[in-house]
C-alpha cells in the first residue's frame, strides 16, 4: 500500500513534502552530518493553501512520515527525532 503523502528532496537544503494536494517545504540541510527532526519544521503550506491550520497533531503526523521516509526508505542512519 502507498502512503497518502508523497516526498522528494529537489536540493540538498530542503525536502519537499505533498499530502492531499497540499505543498510544504522543510528546511533541512542534508550535508549536515546529523539530520534533527522536530514540529518546529512544520511551518505552513505553499499557497495557495498557506491560510490552512496546521495542529499539533498535523505536526507530529507529518514529521514522523518525514523520519519515516529518510530512515525505512531513504536508509538515512543520523537521524534524529524529537516529537516533544
Amino acid at each position: 500500500m502507498s502512503p497518502d503523502y508523497e516526498i522528494r528532496i529537489p536540493h540538498f537544503y530542503c525536502l519537499e513534502y505533498q499530502e492531499q494536494g497540499r505543498v510544504m517545504v522543510l528546511e533541512i540541510d542534508f550535508r549536515d552530518p546529523v539530520l534533527y527532526l522536530d514540529r518546529t519544521l512544520v511551518r505552513g503550506w505553499q499557497p495557495p493553501d498557506r491560510d490552512l491550520a496546521i495542529t499539533p497533531t498535523d505536526q507530529v503526523r507529518i514529521i514522523s512520515n518525514v523520519y519515516d521516509y529518510l530512515v525505512r526508505q531513504r536508509g538515512f542512519d543520523k537521524v534524529e527525532l524529537d516529537l516533544s
